[in-house]
């Protein structure tokens, strides 16, 4: 469906952003916290567990995040094509790179900021390809190509140029101070007693 930028369509779009951009952001905080606990307290398979999931719905939601900034710049929420979505992502993984090394050579990089060489000058060309295929196997889809998928390896090839978009979205769509956003359905959610219906997930009596 066609729509222009500020009209209902539009504001809805960018409610369902925010949204996923939110759960993406709590997926990479949990991902943090779950890997700091196999770093320090050590390697065991119930916190690789945790730890996998964690980052397995970080790729997740940045992915459905992305294709719907896509559906955005077009003003259309037609169904990306994934070869669509691929050379889009390629294009703003390597817009974010890009900035993120300019800001450092100019001087204008925030002090915590790493050294020009952990960033190349180039997104590697299967980036998007392995992004969207990690995507589908380790959460989006039941396959049996996850038991031998090494999210391992993607993580160690490819997480810097994840992070580096991840951290350019969210100058635009990250939180911000005062109150909780309004997210409308989202949250207006409730699992509070509704009149005589009683408690959520309770049995119904039956007859």
């Amino acid at each position: 469906m066609k729509f222009q930028i500020g009209d209902d369509i539009d504001k809805a779009l960018c409610v369902a952003l925010q949204h996923e951009f939110m759960r993406c952001r709590d997926a990479f905080d949990d991902f943090a916290e779950s890997a700091t606990q196999l770093i320090t307290l050590g390697q065991d398979r119930q916190r690789a567990y945790r730890t996998y999931n964690a980052y397995a719905r970080f790729i997740h939601h940045l992915y459905e995040f992305l294709i719907g900034a896509i559906a955005r710049d077009r003003c259309d929420t037609a169904p990306v094509h994934f070869e669509d979505a691929e050379r889009e992502i390629m294009r703003e993984a390597q817009r974010a790179l890009t900035n993120r090394r300019d800001a450092i050579i100019n001087g204008t990089a925030p002090a915590w900021e790493n050294a020009l060489s952990a960033y190349p000058e180039k997104v590697p060309p299967e980036f998007a390809r392995e992004f969207r295929r990690h995507r589908n196997i380790t959460v989006g889809h039941v396959k049996p190509e996850r038991r031998n998928l090494s999210l391992t390896a993607f993580y160690t090839d490819y997480h810097h140029f994840l992070y580096v978009i991840f951290s350019a979205s969210h100058f635009s769509w990250g939180s911000r101070e005062g109150a909780f956003p309004d997210l409308k359905e989202v949250t207006d959610f409730s699992v509070m007693v509704v009149k005589t219906r009683g408690l959520a997930g309770e049995p119904r009596t039956r007859p």
